[in-house]
């Protein structure tokens, strides 16, 4: 989020006098910007929280945790402990790194272990609680549950785990069934139940998109599940293809495609002659994005800037701020970069792919101060003394698209002026600057986040506490990113595509989602003409240009 950010602050030029510094050292804050570790699926590092977190698959040993290499971001950086070794990670281990003060850092395992109890003539899909190790099984009433055959178990993981009763042995689950689960001389006790259901055949759920939907039915393991469907009124059923339904257990989920956006819709199951009661659900609608174009501008009163809406334009899209900048919003009485004679967002008549114009985001310099273009939706909250900017970043949203289209012109050149960087970056002035696009959907609370209620996650560049990573935050359903060099562009931390940016480029950005079943509350697009300008690091003469901004459904 923080490198989405960027702005000027050149007001201590005005100042008069110097700063004392009355400190023996310089203050420095170290950091570990790489960890290799033996068979670790991932390895994330949380600069703001200090944090490392080791993802190791299900057969690691915790007790023996193999760090290969690491690396530090300054040469005099020190850690308490000998960080590369062999590490028991069943607790967080603390550490600290140092230069001239200490730095408390912590280092945890996350170890993802797959667990599964199904049995034969099972309805619906096991539930399992891995914090009491319980896990419920379903079968269909009157089913004799002194005699259950279990077809599949794993408690623990896999090849490494013994059970104190072997599987066939599993029978009488009357009042439910006690087993010891050992693995790497750990021993949990599990208690295993099987339960009467007086459902045979339902659906238990829907979850409908604008343009699809998926369908979650109750049944009977093993059976052969189908399902239909039609727009309410129509007479004719449409079958799910077998391709398009999944089934765990007996769980079963259909895909329905292909759909039209707040339409109503009803689907039933079918196995054998039984057919569930027809259930009702409509599909969401597919909203555009509220002046997408950038059709409707207006200047801010007694400013020779522009804020991205026009009270008086008669069209409701463009009528209120869903597009805000690091220029400030001077009607609102929030002081930007243009309250310091730096214009860093504007709109361009000449360039434009769609309508009358486009915007254009453009990095400028003062005195050796960098001062990137943005556009995100959302509004400038105000600076931070000299030394930063705050942003509310978010408008309220409820549909769930699949990616985010839009038309981008880039033109850069090299970076000309360093101030700053992320933790692990490393640039200097050989490297091209780049622009990026942040595109999330989610159901981030404002009292949480420290935002508004229309724009709910607020950043304060001065404070990594406040950064989010879209890729991990619990509150983010759907997160995509577009990085535009020079020479081509990145989409979702993939291979670099080559491409012309300096001529407009069709750009969609795929979502990816975290979580298929939650609907978001707001939506979050920020794009920045410099990838670190709130670092003050870029090209000086690096422009954004953005136009016809829509979302794929």
């Amino acid at each position: 989020m923080r490198r989405a950010l960027a702005y000027i602050f050149v007001s201590a030029l005005l100042l008069s006098g110097c700063l004392v510094n009355d400190l023996p050292y310089p203050l420095v804050v170290p950091n570990v910007t790489s960890m290799v570790v033996e068979g670790a699926e991932k390895v994330e590092i949380d600069y703001a929280k200090k944090l490392i977190t080791v993802h190791v698959p299900e057969t690691t040993d915790l007790r023996k945790v193999v760090v290969q290499s690491v690396e530090l971001d300054h040469e005099l950086a020190k850690a308490s402990i000998e960080l590369v070794g062999t590490h028991d990670l069943t607790t967080p281990l603390k550490f600290n790194l140092r230069v001239y003060e200490d730095f408390a850092w912590t280092m945890k395992a996350v170890r993802h272990v797959e667990r599964r109890f199904k049995v034969m003539g099972q309805v619906g899909s096991t539930m399992i609680d891995e914090h009491n190790c319980r896990a419920v099984a379903m079968v269909a009433e009157g089913t004799d549950l002194s005699d259950i055959t279990v077809t599949d178990l794993k408690l623990g993981p896999a090849d490494l785990t013994t059970y104190s009763i072997p599987m066939d042995q599993m029978k009488d689950f009357t009042d439910g069934l006690s087993v010891d689960v050992t693995a790497f001389d750990v021993t949990e006790k599990w208690t295993l139940f099987v339960i009467g259901s007086e459902v045979s055949l339902e659906i238990s759920s829907v979850n409908p998109w604008s343009t699809k939907a998926y369908v979650t039915a109750l049944g009977i393991a093993g059976n052969e599940m189908r399902f239909q469907y039609r727009a309410v009124g129509q007479t004719d059923w449409t079958e799910v293809a077998p391709e398009d339904i999944t089934s765990d257990g007996g769980t079963f989920v259909a895909h329905l495609s292909a759909l039209q956006p707040t339409t109503d819709y009803e689907v039933v199951v079918i196995s054998g002659a039984e057919q569930s009661s027809p259930v009702q659900f409509t599909t969401d609608a597919d909203t555009p994005i509220p002046n997408g174009s950038f059709e409707y501008v207006s200047l801010v009163k007694g400013s020779n800037y522009y804020k991205f809406y026009d009270p008086d334009c008669g069209v409701e899209e463009g009528q209120t701020m869903f597009w805000g900048s690091g220029n400030g919003e001077g009607s609102e009485g929030v002081n930007g970069s243009a309250n310091m004679g730096i214009i860093i967002t504007t709109v361009d008549k000449d360039y434009k792919v769609d309508g009358n114009q486009s915007v254009c985001a453009q990095t400028s310099q003062m005195a050796g101060i960098l001062a990137a273009g943005n556009l995100f939706t959302g509004q400038f909250a105000g600076l931070v003394g000299t030394e930063g900017g705050k942003v509310n970043f978010g408008r309220p949203w409820t549909t769930r698209p699949t990616a985010l289209k839009l038309y981008c012109r880039y033109t850069t050149s090299k970076i000309d002026i360093i101030g700053g960087m992320p933790p692990g970056t490393s640039l200097t002035k050989e490297d091209t600057d780049r622009a990026q696009i942040k595109f999330a959907i989610g159901n981030w609370e404002y009292r949480k986040y420290g935002g508004t209620a229309d724009s709910p996650v607020h950043v304060n560049t001065t404070d990594p506490s406040t950064f989010v990573d879209f890729r991990t935050d619990p509150s983010t359903i759907a997160d995509g990113d577009l990085i535009i060099h020079k020479d081509g562009y990145i989409l979702n931390g993939a291979e670099k595509v080559d491409s012309t940016p300096w001529e407009w480029s069709e750009y969609t950005i795929p979502l990816n989602y975290h979580t298929m079943d939650q609907i978001p509350t707001h939506i979050i697009i920020s794009c920045a003409a410099s990838q670190y300008g709130d670092y003050f690091t870029g090209c000086s003469s690096s422009k954004l240009w953005i136009d016809a901004v829509e979302l794929i459904y």
